[in-house]
């Protein structure tokens, strides 16, 4: 690989810019270090809506052809929380500390998305593309397609542009993804007295993954109201678990009154916060545990068949839970596939609410719909796939096409008018938003020759 490549795809991983902390520092040094070399100009646009520190970069590389549609680079910046340090081993516990190994690099953002970025900016530097480009960077991403959202909301990019929107993908042309409905619900009661003496914490290890392909994972919430479920004589103070609604939970802890039972399955550890005067119906956590179940079931049953995709195609990942003195809340999200309507996915979860809520009358059910975004299909016989398909046969690549379990900004450009496709280098499956992220330096070259041979159609 390219020496100047290879330092830019290090820098990327090595500065952080997680969700909930912005992209400002790293949309900084994409701007001044990667794009002003090459003499291309990019703007910053704080969100008007998340802060000053998201912000979307925005570069247009002006065509030779002004007679054929633009082309829409677009990638995002922002990563998920990297969850516990001490599993990135392949990073040595720093999960921002870049380490190539033969073939593969590791990081966070590695896959999702950063490298496919520095592809895009290789295949740019010194060509004035036929295509008028529409260079992207966006915020957001990872909790709600924020940052694309808002671009297409202030129509700052052209109608009908061809766009290519990057998500690791082996390299194969996505042509459809799942959408996304992420939820809340809060179960409300009255406290009970804590009937004095210590605590300890029982804790539940999972395996993380990406929501989209929860069977790849192991929830550490479910595995904790399972066990609790199974055991009313455990006095329960606090229940957490998870730390992103779009990974399935790799960590869930209960503390537990000192002299109780234990519930099955968890690891003890010494409670060192402050003392509990409360302890937490055990009908809530019973009903929490009961309402995932059923979940699961309405997502099983409720899917449509559809091509390309195995069943079952509506997917549902309990995420994040906490407890409050009076509350339990989950966030939790379902993914149905294109043909399947976010009212249709709606109304499901409703009727299930209420079921549960019926069985438990003392307990007070609220559900808020916290986000959605629309899945979408390209039809193979667009523009936008031709294209796309002849780039990677000049680019030596394999000619293919795919579906993606996810849900990407592909939805919300193709909503705005837009002609997309999803693209890019790296595995997704079992890989991103798990520890030990990686990409192929490999597929990162080969990135850069699919979009160099796109930049002359």
């Amino acid at each position: 690989m390219e020496a100047k490549l290879l330092e830019w795809c290090r820098r990327l991983i090595a500065i952080p810019s997680v969700t909930t902390n912005g992209t400002r520092a790293v949309a900084e040094f994409c701007a001044a270090q990667m794009l002003a070399p090459s003499g291309i100009g990019a703007r910053l646009i704080p969100s008007t809506l998340h802060g000053a520190d998201n912000v979307n970069l925005v570069a247009i590389i002006v065509g030779r052809d002004q007679s054929v549609m633009p082309l829409v680079f677009n990638t995002h910046l922002d990563t998920v929380p990297p969850g516990d340090p001490a599993l990135w081993t392949a990073c040595g516990g720093e999960p921002m500390r870049p380490r190539i190994d033969g073939d593969r690099i590791y990081g966070l953002g590695a896959a999702d998305t950063k490298l496919d970025f520095a592809a895009k900016v290789a295949a740019l530097a010194g060509r004035r593309p036929r295509r008028t480009v529409y260079l992207i960077g966006t915020f957001g991403e990872e909790r709600g397609l924020l940052g694309a959202k808002e671009l297409a909301a202030g129509n700052l990019l052209p109608a009908r542009a061809l766009a290519f929107i990057g998500e690791p993908s082996g390299l194969s042309i996505v042509t459809a993804h799942k959408g996304l409905i992420v939820f809340e619900l809060s179960i409300g009661f009255e406290p009970l007295p804590h009937r004095g003496g210590g605590a300890r914490r029982a804790v539940y290890k999972g395996r993380s993954a990406h929501s989209s392909t929860p069977h790849l994972g192991h929830n550490a919430i479910k595995a904790a109201l399972a066990a609790m479920g199974a055991d009313s004589g455990v006095e329960v103070h606090a229940l957490s678990g998870g730390d992103a609604v779009n990974k399935v939970a790799a960590h869930c802890e209960i503390v537990v009154s000192a002299g109780g039972g234990v519930p099955a399955g968890a690891a003890l550890e010494e409670h060192r916060g402050a003392p509990f005067s409360y302890r937490l119906p055990h009908a809530a956590l019973r009903a929490l545990g009961e309402f995932i179940d059923a979940l699961e079931r309405f997502a099983q049953s409720s899917g449509p068949p559809e091509e390309d995709y195995s069943a079952p195609t509506l997917t549902c990942n309990p995420g994040v839970v906490q407890s409050s003195e009076r509350a339990l809340t989950l966030a939790f999200e379902l993914r149905p596939p294109p043909s399947l309507s976010l009212d249709l996915v709606r109304a499901g979860v409703a009727a299930v609410v209420r079921d549960i809520g019926s069985k438990f009358a003392a307990l007070k059910f609220n559900l808020r719909e916290m986000r959605a975004s629309p899945g979408y299909r390209a039809a193979l016989d667009s523009e936008v796939v031709t294209l796309a398909m002849a780039a990677q046969a000049r680019a030596g690549l394999a000619v293919a096409h795919s579906v993606k379990t996810g849900c990407t900004e592909a939805g919300v450009y193709a909503s705005a008018g837009l002609a997309p496709v999803v693209f890019g280098p790296g595995p997704f499956a079992g890989n991103i938003h798990a520890p030990n992220e990686y990409n192929l330096l490999s597929e990162v070259e080969g990135a850069v020759r699919f979009y160099v041979e796109l930049l002359e159609l």
